[in-house]
Order: C-alpha cells, then sequence, then structure tokens
C-alpha cells in the first residue's frame, strides 16, 4: 500500500477513501441523513493520513465495524463530479476492496445502508456510478443466478499456443546471443518456471538478467504466440453470464497484457492480469493467488475456478481450495491430471460447465 499523504491547492479534486464490498452481485452504498443520494462509504482523506488510513477511519465510523486485517486491495482511483459541489468540481474516490469484520450498521450520521446493482445506478452519486459501472462491466456487480463465481486463466497453452513456437525462440535466443544448444530434456524441464528465472536456467546463467531479457525481447516478434480456437469466445462468454475472469500467469505482466490486446481480448473487462513479476510466490505455491484470493473475497466472489494445462496448476489451484479445469493444449494429457479436476481437450465446451 502506498504510504503517500496527500497534499491540496484550492483547485484540485477533492480526495476521497471508497470502500468497495460486494456481497450477492450488489454493491454497498450509504446515504446520510437529509440526504436522496447513496455514495460508496469512506470519506476525505486528511492530510495527516494514508488513503488506506481513512478508508479505516472512515468504515468504523459509518459502519460501525472494522476492516478485516490485511484485506484491503487497492482497486485504482475514480475521478468524477463531486456530488453537492459545484459544476466541474472533482473529487478522487480512491477505492480499495475490503473485507469488514462484521455486518456493516448504519452509524448516527448514516440514515441507510443498501445494497444496489446497476440497474440502480441513477440513485449513487456521479463518482460512485464510475465505480458501480466499472464492476458491472467486470461481471462482479451482476444480476446471474449465482453471482458468486469467478474464473481465473492461465496464459501459455491455456489460452495461446505457446510451447512449440516458443521452444524455437527461446533456442534461437540462447543461441545466438549466448551460444548455447538448448535441448528438449531442459527446455522441458524448466518449461512453465517465472519468466526470469526460467531464462536464466535456459541462457545458462550467462549475461545479466537485465541482458538476458533485452536479448529475448529482441526477437519476441519473430515468434508470436498463436491463439487457442474458442479461448476468447469462451472468456467473452462467461463474462456474459455474469461470471469474473482474470488472467494469473508465469510469464511478464507486461507481455501478457501486450498479447492479450493484440488478440483482441476485453482488457477493461478482466479483474486482474498478474504476471510473475507482480508476486513473490509461483506455482505450484498456492501463495501465487494471494493477492487474487483477497479481491475476490472482498467482491463477494467465494466459487473460485482456475484453468491451466499443467501439473503445476492444479496442486497450486487445489492447494488454494479452488476447482481446477484442465485442458490438454501443453505437455500434459488427461489421464496426468488427479480425479478431483475436471479435464476438457476444447476450451469451447468451458462455459457449459457453468450453465
Amino acid at each position: 500500500m502506498s504510504n503517500d499523504r496527500p497534499t491540496y491547492a484550492l483547485n484540485d479534486p477533492i480526495q476521497k477513501s471508497a470502500l468497495v464490498t460486494v456481497r450477492d452481485g450488489k454493491l454497498l452504498v450509504a446515504r446520510s441523513y437529509g440526504k436522496d443520494t447513496f455514495y460508496v462509504p469512506g470519506g476525505k482523506i486528511e492530510t495527516d493520513e494514508t488513503a488506506e488510513q481513512a478508508l479505516e477511519r472512515e468504515v468504523q465510523e459509518e459502519l460501525a465495524t472494522k476492516l478485516v486485517e490485511e484485506s484491503a486491495v487497492e482497486l485504482g482511483v475514480f475521478t468524477g463530479q463531486a456530488h453537492g459541489k459545484r459544476e466541474g468540481k472533482q473529487v478522487n474516490l480512491h477505492a480499495f476492496a475490503a473485507v469488514l469484520e462484521g455486518s456493516p450498521q448504519a452509524s448516527e450520521e448514516i440514515e441507510e445502508l443498501r445494497w444496489v446493482g446497476a440497474a440502480e445506478a441513477e440513485q449513487v452519486s456521479s463518482a460512485g456510478q464510475l465505480i458501480l459501472a466499472d464492476l458491472a462491466k467486470k461481471s462482479v456487480v451482476t444480476g446471474a443466478a449465482n453471482p458468486r463465481r469467478a474464473v481465473l486463466f492461465d496464459l501459455d497453452d491455456t489460452l495461446f499456443l505457446t510451447r512449440e513456437v516458443k521452444w524455437e525462440h527461446h533456442r534461437f535466443v540462447a543461441k545466438d546471443s549466448f551460444g548455447i544448444d538448448l535441448t528438449d530434456e531442459e527446455l522441458t524441464e524448466h518449461w512453465g518456471k517465472p519468466f526470469e528465472e526460467m531464462i536464466a536456467l535456459l541462457y545458462g546463467g550467462l549475461g545479466t538478467p537485465e541482458e538476458r531479457l533485452e536479448a529475448n525481447k529482441a526477437s519476441n516478434e519473430r515468434f508470436p504466440k498463436k491463439p487457442i480456437d474458442g479461448a476468447l469466445d469462451a472468456v467473452n462468454e462467461l463474462l456474459d453470464r455474469g461470471i469474473a475472469v482474470g488472467i494469473i500467469t508465469s510469464t511478464v505482466t507486461e507481455r501478457a497484457v501486450a498479447e492479450l490486446t493484440r488478440h483482441g481480448y476485453p482488457m477493461d473487462r478482466l479483474l486482474l492480469v498478474q504476471g510473475a513479476d507482480l508476486t513473490d510466490f509461483h506455482k505450484p505455491d498456492s501463495r501465487v493467488f494471494g493477492r487474487a484470493s483477497k479481491l475476490l473475497k472482498a467482491l463477494g466472489k467465494t466459487e473460485i475456478t482456475y484453468v491451466g494445462d499443467a501439473l503445476t496448476d492444479e496442486q497450486a489451484a487445489l492447494d488454494a481450495g479452488f476447482n481446477f479445469v484442465a485442458v490438454t493444449t501443453g505437455l500434459f494429457e488427461a489421464d496426468d491430471f488427479s480425479s478431483r479436476s475436471t479435464v476438457l481437450s476444447d476450451l469451447k465446451n468451458l462455459p457449459e460447465l457453468f450453465a
């Protein structure tokens, strides 16, 4: 969390914290006494506190409860018209998804608490509507029959055919830049490890980390990943069914975002894209899902499925308490996965598991 404290000028936007907590597909909002508009719980960030500190204080003052310790996850800043202020006066809502210790109760300054869906947006302040719209777009606020479901995907050999083309890429870089002839055995042994760790092993530890990354990046476009047939349609169908979707991959986040964007994935609808550079833990360690689990719990997503192609994907998902769907588009076949997992040969069939 950032420890930066705000400074203010006369025409600067008002800085406020905002609690995003969702139950059964609806967002919690509050209405003060004598007001007719609901707002996302939270309040002004004082000059001597961080946005998260302000959130903790405001939750106690407005909702008569506390945040579960270390449950807050930053969602970003939403900027809009400040309610009740002159036209053009902006407010920055520093939004956090978080879990409450107990049921929220209206404090003395709050007349009513309400859980609202996208259809009730007109009841909410302009800035609050931005949060509500974003959550609806991401299938967090949803009218789905079961609003508690989320699906997280691996990337390589799950959404994109990666292994064959990238093995050729690594062979090229290893030989051209470091004079190494890679074998299938070496590629198999290290395939699927966090990207920077993997290329250090494949390229014999030669060069600096920056030099290895640059050597790989220089020829990356010559060896493009290929989209798996039906994967994009499956993701879009899940989202349209009110199921939140995210990506957790062993590749670098920047590259993952670039690949997804290039092939038309709806980036503004994905709940998260997490690469190996954004976590200290990696599959098969279930802690790779730590931030995602916190975020999904705060957003009311308690039925979580991970989709992947590797045994490390399966182990991490099952150890995290997730459901696991294996796809046989990587190194492993159906019989390699445990009986606790569902196995698909074609991602086109994935949405039917959530019918």
